[in-house]
């Protein structure tokens, strides 16, 4: 086997000789890898996440042959449902649109849960109802606006209130923060469908947030403790500061952290609020019940009935939506179309109800528009699509 120089977890993911042996690791294989790793001992975190997340979209019933192993290569180069991306077909149903096109990413962000109420922050006091357009606006703490265009923007404050924001290849730097420095001064951002956006807070903290998505934070932070509020999905590592705690506020639940990864979903639409735990620890609290989480839990709770449940996840199914993919372990069609909707602001329904009982396993490459998703899932789902002037309608292959 030749050697080779210093990988990046994405090229390691495109590696066919490292595919191979995370999937049939051998004798003589796994001496070269360990070989490698101790050649690139800094490479030992990527090494990781590209084992893990190559083994998670398997199915672990059984391994694969070596001819298996070239099947499923060969079909990868020779898709053409996408130039960018590829698919394979593991079993029945499964859709895995760029197997081997890797997650990069190293953590991911936890949710909380607490009634807003219980927030000394009347953050529904500074709430600006959505407005008609699809643009991303950010909202100043003196109640100016500014309104961005494009698909994607990314903001980041500094420690002395001023604010550097990126859209595309243009950056532009601006003071934000008032003469009055001894109290927070809180923004708003208001992310709408088929939108995103990434913040870096004063802190250091980094936010993720997702289409149809909204967060309320200070723009320097001045008390004993850090606080925001989001409304929609977001992704949170939170820089940690022993001495100021820092909470993540919804609806219905609120989250302790002191140094964290995790991903939290709270639309208001949603009959539930789920956390993710990736990295750390945190302490959930929805109603008048705490819990703690441990890293690859998640949290469910269910708003009508006020309860919630713990299980042990994969979390990278909850937070692949950062870098653009979205990862489906069985998950129902009606779930994927909910996510699908939110994330390219289409309608996209169905009048069968046999799709109400249709899961997909795989990868799907959101980076694609969305008649490459639906091209994708339809190549290997019992499923036909077809495009109105009012969106994507699907029916049942017969």
């Amino acid at each position: 086997m030749k050697y080779f120089k210093k990988q990046s977890k994405i090229e390691l993911i495109h590696h066919a000789e490292f595919v191979a042996w995370v999937l049939n690791p051998t004798d003589e294989s796994t001496r070269y890898w360990e070989a490698y790793l101790t050649e690139n001992p800094s490479m030992e975190k990527e090494f990781n996440q590209a084992r893990f997340l190559i083994k998670g979209l398997v199915p672990n019933e059984r391994s694969l042959s070596e001819t298996e192993v070239q099947i499923l290569w060969e079909r990868i180069e020779q898709s053409n449902i996408s130039k960018k991306r590829n698919l394979f077909k593991i079993r029945r149903w499964s859709v895995a649109a760029g197997f081997l096109l890797v997650i990069g990413l190293s953590g991911w962000f936890l949710s909380t849960r607490n009634k807003s109420e219980n927030s000394l922050i009347n953050y529904h006091s500074i709430v600006v109802p959505s407005t008609s357009g699809n643009e991303i606006k950010l909202i100043y703490a003196d109640h100016t606006e500014k309104t961005f265009t494009g698909k994607e923007v990314g903001l980041k404050y500094n420690r002395e209130g001023k604010l550097e924001t990126k859209t595309g290849k243009q950056v532009q730097t601006e003071e934000v923060l008032g003469q009055n420095r001894t109290e927070e001064q809180m923004n708003q951002i208001v992310v709408p469908r088929g939108r995103r956006s990434n913040i870096e807070l004063a802190d250091g903290t980094k936010l993720w947030l997702n289409s149809g998505s909204r967060a309320i934070y200070p723009v320097i932070f001045t008390g004993k403790t850090r606080e925001i509020f989001i409304e929609g999905e977001g992704y949170l590592e939170v820089a940690h500061d022993k001495t100021r705690p820092f909470y993540v506020v919804t609806d219905n639940m609120k989250v302790k952290v002191l140094g964290t990864k995790f991903n939290v979903s709270a639309y208001k639409e949603d009959d539930h609020v789920s956390l993710v735990l990736v990295e750390g620890s945190i302490e959930a609290t929805a109603g008048h019940k705490s819990l703690l989480l441990k890293p690859n839990q998640l949290l469910n709770y269910t708003k009508l009935t006020d309860t919630s449940t713990i299980e042990q996840t994969n979390v990278f199914e909850y937070v692949s939506w950062i870098d653009g993919w979205m990862l489906c372990n069985k998950e129902k069609l009606q779930s994927i179309i909910i996510k699908l909707s939110r994330y390219y602001d289409i309608k996209i329904c169905y009048d069968d109800l046999r799709l109400d009982n249709l899961t997909l396993t795989g990868k799907l490459d959101l980076k694609n528009n969305c008649e490459d998703v639906f091209k994708v899932i339809c190549a290997t789902a019992p499923l036909d699509y077809q495009i109105t002037d009012k969106g994507i309608h699907l029916t049942m292959k017969e």
